[in-house]
């Protein structure tokens, strides 16, 4: 499921009415999906069938006033169907860029038809919902094209974990750098691992799971700087983080990149491409190190060693205020952006107010 819609509903819930979460969950829930197949390419994710009846059981309890559809999937194309049949106003919320995977896992012969296809199924489903949220620059504009009707871009929340524990100290030098996500080819593990064969000295924390993950496992059984963490939690996310003093997000696209805000929002460093969201948000870009275009991770690792202490320390503290300012304006568009999803208008609170609150009954099927 991700951690988008929890770290989400965790702030939304203080100022809705009701909220409520419909998704699969890492294990099958026997009482929400019927069946699910493993992801074509990645056994470690799955495709799930929803069941119908509980589904709309639970959403007819709920009595939404808005329900938001992350694009395409099962789960998706039922609760819009449920939202139409009840005359519920529903958001479509653009995640996923189908263009750049598909183009990284098949052949040219096959994805182009295949992306044809995504792209009039995605245009169509964003001409259907009331609104359209995007997660980037680019996604509003796709959305703008296909003709919806309502498009805003949106922010990453973030955990309150990562905003509310108390930040431990950088340090003066780089030893430990951390790589947190799914072990596959869009997520340059590849340059990462030959990273660490160049740079002996400093020790490369992995954590996540995917198709990659087998030559994450070797690497880590024959180099003493390599550690493979396997899956871990929010909560060990956090303190692994801790525990380092660079985060390394070199994805070859990333639609925002959650895992390089959590790292700004504990004062560490971060070292990205610049294919990552996240790097389009002038308030938040400024708090990042960018892998320059053909440029090696290694190379860019060792600029980062080689500055100043102080310098690295002065840039990963101008990053605390610049979350707390992103985050508290991410609540507040997506409540304002719900408002309007579901027609019912919005209150301006004070601008020393944390968020706009407003009481709305909120479904997220995914």
């Amino acid at each position: 499921m991700g951690t988008y819609y929890p770290d989400l509903v965790q702030h939304l819930e203080q100022y809705v009415a009701s909220i409520d979460l419909l998704a699969p969950e890492v294990e099958r829930d026997c009482e929400m999906e019927s069946f699910s197949l493993p992801m074509p390419g990645d056994r470690t994710q799955r495709m799930a069938w929803p069941n119908t009846q509980r589904l709309y059981a639970r959403l007819d309890g709920l009595q939404p006033n808005v329900i938001v559809i992350p694009s395409l999937g099962a789960f998706s194309y039922f609760a819009m169907r449920f939202a139409k049949q009840r005359r519920i106003p529903f958001a479509i919320v653009n995640h996923t860029n189908f263009d750049h995977l598909l183009s990284l896992y098949w052949p040219s012969w096959i994805a182009y038809p295949f992306r044809r296809g995504l792209r009039k199924l995605n245009g169509w489903l964003c001409r259907q919902a009331s609104a359209v949220a995007a997660m980037n620059s680019d996604a509003f504009v796709e959305a703008n094209q296909a003709g919806s009707p309502f498009v805003r871009v949106m922010g990453t929340p973030l955990s309150f974990d990562f905003l509310n524990t108390p930040v431990r100290p950088l340090g003066d030098s780089i030893e430990r750098v951390i790589f947190v996500g799914r072990l596959a080819e869009e997520k340059g593990v590849d340059e990462i691992l030959r990273a660490s064969r160049a740079l002996p000295g400093i020790r490369f924390a992995i954590a996540g799971d995917g198709p990659l993950r087998h030559k994450v496992q070797v690497a880590a059984g024959q180099q003493s700087n390599v550690e493979y963490l396997g899956w871990i939690d929010r909560r060990r996310v956090l303190q692994e983080m801790d525990t380092s003093q660079l985060l390394l997000l070199p994805s070859i696209f990333e639609t925002f990149g959650t895992v390089a805000l959590e790292a700004l929002a504990r004062q560490r460093l971060v070292l990205a491409s610049r294919n990552c969201g996240i790097a389009k948000w002038p308030s938040l870009a400024a708090g990042i190190m960018y892998i320059q275009p053909e440029e090696a991770v290694a190379a860019a690792l060792q600029r980062v060693v080689e500055m100043p202490g102080k310098s690295r320390r002065e840039i990963a503290q101008t990053s605390w205020d610049a979350v707390r300012i992103f985050n508290d304006h991410t609540i507040r568009i997506w409540l304002k952006f719900l408002c309007d999803a579901a027609g019912s208008g919005y209150r301006q609170l004070p601008q020393n107010a944390n968020v706009t609150s407003k009481a709305e009954r909120v479904a997220h099927p995914r």
